[in-house]
């Protein structure tokens, strides 16, 4: 009987302490997940920013008067300040604008500024709203699908504007010049890939819906 005591004495004693495992293992799972998916969306905004740091560059030595719109020095060196600068992704230049509002700018003729940090800084800030983050560097854990969806649907829009053939008898962009829109359509390309990466259908169905309601608007 005393053996009988001592073994349920045991099993009372070890169970709790198996449930705990069990439990500490299931939330370490639960962090390890979510440190891989951060992990993966920094890793993803990196390259995404690398692709529009690689982008400015090129763009600003086919068009050095755009470069001189903002600055005197050169177009490495203006490339380096915007992206690893102190301004917060708010330039002066470009009106302090952001996201969709500066991309706008980008493509306006009649902006008398430099289209090509409003582009970069446009493309770049709605990447950031995307993956919620403020840089590419603040990337939260939960992630909005509508915003990743509303990203690349933007970036589909701007691809399509880049595409279409411009009536050369009207004012144009530096954006606009052969040159210049083929290295602007790559980029965008290599960066809708990854954005649409998962599910491109969704994403199709998705964007012709948003273009709906603003068509209708």
């Amino acid at each position: 009987m005393r053996l009988h005591y001592k073994k349920w004495s045991a099993l009372l004693f070890i169970f709790p302490l198996l449930i705990n495992v069990a439990g500490a293992q299931t939330n370490k799972n639960s962090s390890l997940s979510a440190i891989k998916h951060i992990k993966t969306a920094k890793l993803e905004m990196s390259a995404h920013t690398e692709y529009l740091r690689a982008l400015m560059l090129v763009l600003y030595e086919l068009n050095p008067d755009e470069l001189a719109k903002s600055t005197q020095v050169g177009a490495r060196e203006m490339t380096e300040w915007v992206f690893d600068g102190k301004a917060n992704w708010r330039f002066e230049g470009v009106r302090r604008l952001q996201k969709a509002q500066a991309i706008g700018l980008a493509l306006d003729p009649d902006f008398a500024g430099d289209h090509i940090l409003a582009l970069i800084v446009g493309i770049e800030t709605l990447l950031f709203d995307a993956y919620g983050g403020t840089n590419e560097f603040d990337i939260p854990e939960l992630q909005n699908e509508q915003k990743h969806m509303q990203a690349l649907c933007e970036l589909q829009r701007v691809l399509q504007k880049t595409t279409t053939q411009t009536d050369t008898s009207k004012a144009i962009t530096v954006l606009e010049k052969p040159t210049s829109r083929r290295e602007i359509q790559n980029t965008l390309l290599a960066i809708i890939k990854r954005l649409n990466a998962k599910n491109v259908k969704q994403a199709d169905q998705a964007c012709l819906l948003i273009n709906d309601v603003d068509l209708q608007n």
